[in-house]
């Protein structure tokens, strides 16, 4: 679907992507500002290979919040960030 959608056309996707990005970007800073929660694990691999494939940045790790802010996801003592949303690299100011 996203490979229909012309590059000089805006594009924003968000959803509960059940991966962890982790709080640092190492190995994907094009796509990742540094400032996620938590640690990586392979589904959020996935997420982050999705925006490098696509030319997308996972926009809200590029922006400095609260803890209680950061986690979308909470059960018992688990906390976690799984809601992402991701918009085409170039329209990211």
């Amino acid at each position: 679907m996203v490979q229909g959608i012309p590059q000089n056309k805006g594009l924003f996707i968000g959803g509960d992507f059940n991966g962890h990005i982790g709080s640092r970007g190492e190995g994907y800073k094009t796509v990742h500002g540094d400032l996620g929660y938590g640690v990586r694990n392979s589904a959020g691999v996935s997420i982050l290979d999705f925006a490098v494939a696509y030319n997308l940045s996972i926009v809200n790790s590029y922006f400095r919040k609260r803890e209680e802010h950061l986690v979308t996801f909470k059960s018992g003592s688990a906390r976690t960030q799984i809601d992402y949303f991701l918009m085409r690299a170039n329209s990211r100011r």
